[in-house]
């Protein structure tokens, strides 16, 4: 299986919270992209994450060997967050109907 999950986190100070979750639906508005099959705005108090399925790990390191800053990063940091990500291969993949993707 080639999907891979990008999580990416940051403390974000309370005052600009709102202006994060504004900025991650405009963003997402516009459309996931062929690369993306799924992305999640998660949060805890005041750490934020920016969870995204990918299709193709081959997506992401395209991606990453741009130059370009991707757009996870991108949202964490300027919105006063230093951005720590995390990459991980999805192993096995559930469903919340069962046997739907045995």
């Amino acid at each position: 299986m080639a999907e891979v999950i990008t999580l990416v986190t940051g403390e974000i100070p309370p005052n600009r919270v709102e202006a994060l979750e504004v900025a991650y639906r405009e963003l997402v508005r516009g459309g996931l992209g062929p690369a993306l099959e799924d992305t999640f705005l998660v949060k805890t108090g005041e750490r934020l994450g920016i969870l995204t399925l990918w299709h193709r790990r081959a997506d992401l390191d395209a991606l990453l060997a741009s130059g370009e800053e991707p757009p996870a990063r991108r949202l964490i940091r300027t919105h006063g967050g230093e951005p720590e990500v995390t990459i991980w291969e999805v192993a096995v993949r559930g469903s919340a109907v069962a046997g739907a993707d045995d």
